[in-house]
């Protein structure tokens, strides 16, 4: 059971599949249409040495597009060699990379459109 409000309950059926509010008092079943859920999956590889980290970023879509992005981070001699950080630079980096032309495919599809 997700919610119970007293008199009405949400959740799947008996059957475990499809979700429905289900009055308790009179037994009245409504269903409920749940869209479907969208899920990219992404892939984050990196290069590291002693000063450079690296980051290649793939982002697969449900129209079977991969959108692929690189970083690029460069630590600080006088910094100490934590690489988690140039992990996250250079990740944050090719997922920006990412970002920027997965809103320019979405920006492009919304004018074919109209």
């Amino acid at each position: 059971m997700i919610f119970d409000a007293g008199a009405l309950v949400f959740g799947p059926d008996e059957e475990g599949r499809g979700y429905g509010l289900i009055c308790a008092r009179s037994g009245i079943v409504v269903e409920v249409v749940v869209m479907q859920v969208a899920g990219w999956h992404v892939e984050v590889e990196f290069d590291e040495d002693e000063t450079h980290t690296r980051a290649a970023a793939l982002l697969r879509l449900r129209d079977d597009t991969e959108l692929r992005g690189k970083g690029h981070a460069t630590r600080n001699p006088a910094d100490p060699d934590e690489r988690r950080i140039g992990e996250e630079l250079a990740g944050g980096r090719a997922l920006m990379d990412i970002a920027q032309q997965l809103t320019a495919k979405g920006n492009a599809e919304a004018q074919t459109l109209r």
